[in-house]
């Protein structure tokens, strides 16, 4: 999977609760598709195809949001910890709260394997 896939799959991800829960309000034919792409995305298939296909969603631009917060707010991040995706499908990197939990992947639900 080359490294434009990869953002595609962490941006898919991150923005997983929200598209579960808003496609959960669909017919059964979108959540039979969601459920595909997240099947593929597990298994290390590329989704970005699907995520055109099914829901509009343009991988080049996708949907985005602020995840990262602002600086300063917050309870802040261990910069000595870095986790990233347990199958190493995708490119997301996350560096929890300090003496926080370890971060969960939103797609399988398994801990994401630290890095660092």
């Amino acid at each position: 999977m080359d490294d434009a896939e990869r953002r595609v799959v962490a941006r898919f991800c991150l923005d997983l609760p929200d598209l579960r829960a808003e496609v959960a309000r669909l017919d059964e034919t979108k959540r039979g598709q969601l459920t595909r792409i997240e099947r593929a995305a597990a298994e290390g298939r590329p989704i970005s195809g699907l995520l055109s296909r099914y829901f509009g969603i343009d991988p080049a631009t996708g949907n985005r949001s602020l995840h990262g917060g602002l600086p300063g707010a917050g309870a802040g991040r261990a910069h000595e910890e870095l986790f990233g995706c347990p199958l190493g499908h995708c490119s997301r990197e996350e560096r929890p709260v300090p003496a926080g939990p370890v971060p969960r992947c939103l797609l399988t639900g398994s801990a994401m394997k630290r890095l660092r």
